[in-house]
Parts: C-alpha cells; structure tokens; sequence
C-alpha cells in the first residue's frame, strides 16, 4: 500500500552540534515516474534554546548516567511540545502527516569505539504528537563498521542533483559530498560553526560571532594557522567524520594561546577556509551549493572565494537554514519505505543500509 502512494509529506527535525536551536520543516516529497524525488516546503522555523537548556545540552557530556537518561527524556517532551505548537500554528492536519522523523541532539560520536549516541530519540516523541516517528539514524551504520555519518550526503544527491557538482554545509562542523563515476563520497572536512561559537561563549559570554565581524577585525597568527592544519585528521583520505570529543583533544588545547579572541577567530576562519578550498580541490569541484548557518559568517565565505576560483552557489534563505530538516525528513521517508538511506561511500560501512528506529503512537 506504502509503495503505491506519490506524495508523503513529512515533518522534520534538526538540532545540530552549535545548538543554535531545533528545526522544525514541515515537506511534502513527491515521487515522479517512480524515478526522481522532488519536494516542496509547507511551513518552517526554527526554535531557539533557552540559554539555560542550551547550557545543560552543552554539559550533557560530562553528566552521569541518571543525568543524561533525563535530560534525553526532557529533550524529547520539549521536541514534542514544539512539534505540536507547529501544528496548531500552522493549522496542520495531523491525518496529513505521514510521519515525524527526527536526527536527536548528539551526545556521544565515537564510531572507531563503535559507539554513537544522540539523546531525544525516545517513544515519548510519538506518544505525545500522535504521530508516527522515525529517529536514530546512526546507530546501524555504525555497527556495521561506518562511521555513522555523514547522511545528508544521500539527500544532496537526490533533491539537489541539478544544482552543482559538490555541496557543503557549514553547520557545527563542515561536511562535503561530491560524486565520482556515479558514486557518492562524503567526509567532514573539520570542525566549523562549533569552535567559533564556543570561543565567543567562553571568551565573551555571547553565542556567536555575527557575520563574522570580529574575526575580520583580527590578524593571522602564522604559527596558530600552520599548527591547526598540520593536525593528522586532514591528511587523512575519506571516509572519515568528527565530534566534539575531537574538538575537545585537539583544537581547544591550541586556542589557549593569548593572543586575544579576535586573532584567534581570524585565524580559525582562514584555517577553515583553506581547508574547504583544499578539498574542493582534491574532489575536482567547479562548483560548490553551500548551505548551514556558517553561510551567514561574511568574513568566512569571503574567505572561501578568496581561497577557491570555482563557483559557490549559495541558495534562499529556506534551504540554507532548513535544508538538515528537511533532509532527515527525506531519510525518515526512505526509512520507512525500506529503501536504502546510509550509503556505505559515504561512511566506509561494510554495506549501504536502511537505518533508523520506528516508534508508532
């Protein structure tokens, strides 16, 4: 009965590693000649933390068992409770919705450990919506040896085929997929949005630094610079994916160097965007669709023209901020629909699978 519907439509969630908040999209994907996957975006928004939650999700790491069963319990009454404000708002019928499909909060990636854990990806999100909920998109893949990420790899290839050669999303970390004689690779190039936010955090209490306008105020710290791209993580070959963990043991160490917060950022910056250019390089992509919050760091993406003489297509303002929602939208679907969702290129799993945990109302 699944196999002969056309259209589904979906709500998505993302909340990412910067934790600039949950998003929320509500899609309708439709299949054409049972070929080609094409969608269309009803309603979207993104909901801030509190700066309370934001700061118990950000210790979540380090909290004892006890602690981290609540918090994930909390997160997901809180996903529900916006879920269902999102649909009274947007007066949605929920008999429309074919599913709730949801990525949860990372806690934990450490696939070399054969271990990833994101908290909310509880039965509580479809007790509470009524909805039927596909989550834990991770877990499988790891244990089949990937490294559990990247996924919205196979989401840029098949909604956003037409659109360039290679895409990039400069979330908390940044991510690029291309394909190569019909096969799809992916890798984090490094860490992005996450080390940013985190010096603004400790260094001046606030959350980011807006459009980049302190780190353009500063200058590079050559030796900085040269040390962050001599970590062995980037002369590493795909696939190959990071969390915080990482950040924690190789990056924070380095940025205790006193040279005042605005030289760090410039330097952070000029490092990111050299490394991006560098592996736009090596996949030999003319041209880049580039998407996530970091696309709203002026001084980065100026940096990243500066460093790459291709073309960087950056798309509206929907897609740059929803396009992780409505990607975990799609994967839910596939899910559902028992089709491959986690491409074994992108993650170096001994096979493509069809991944993720099902919970019904």
């Amino acid at each position: 009965m699944i196999k002969e519907m056309k259209t589904f439509r979906l709500i998505g969630l993302m909340s990412g590693t910067s934790l600039d908040g949950l998003d929320i999209a509500d899609v309708s994907f439709s299949l054409i000649d049972d070929q080609k996957w094409t969608f269309s975006v009803n309603h979207a928004k993104t909901v801030a933390y509190s700066d309370s939650f934001r700061k118990e999700l950000i210790s979540a790491p380090k909290m004892s068992g006890e602690e981290l069963g609540l918090l994930s319990v909390k997160l997901a009454k809180f996903y529900a409770e916006q879920v269902n404000l999102f649909i009274s708002t947007n007066d949605i019928s929920r008999t429309d919705i074919y599913a709730l499909s949801s990525h949860g909060q990372t806690i934990f990636h450490q696939p070399e450990k054969s271990f990833t854990q994101q908290i909310g990806n509880l039965p509580h999100l479809a007790t509470l919506t009524g909805l039927k909920v596909i989550t834990d998109f991770r877990t499988k893949d790891v244990a089949l040896g990937g490294t559990g990420a990247p996924l919205i790899p196979l989401v840029d290839h098949s909604l956003f085929a037409n659109e360039a050669e290679a895409f990039l999303n400069l979330g908390g970390f940044s991510n690029l997929s291309y394909r190569k004689n019909g096969i799809v690779y992916s890798f984090d190039v490094g860490p992005a949005n996450i080390v940013v936010n985190h010096l603004m955090q400790t260094d001046l209490g606030q959350s980011m630094d807006v459009r980049g306008q302190l780190a353009r105020s500063g200058k590079l710290d050559v030796g900085l610079f040269d040390s962050l791209n001599s970590l062995d993580y980037f002369k590493l070959n795909g696939p190959k994916s990071l969390g915080w963990e990482w950040v924690e043991k190789e990056i924070l160490p380095m940025m205790e160097k006193d040279i005042g917060i605005e030289n760090k950022l410039h330097t952070y910056i000029k490092h990111v965007s050299y490394q991006l250019a560098k592996s736009f390089e090596n996949c030999g992509a003319k041209s880049v669709y580039v998407t996530g919050g970091g696309v709203y760091n002026d001084f980065l993406i100026e940096c990243m023209k500066e460093e790459f003489k291709g073309d960087l297509i950056i798309p509206d303002k929907e897609i740059i901020e929803f396009k992780e929602a409505i990607g975990f939208a799609f994967l839910g679907l596939l899910r559902s629909l028992e089709e491959v969702n986690v491409l074994s290129s992108v993650t170096g799993a001994k096979i493509d699978s069809c991944s993720g945990v099902i919970f019904e109302p």
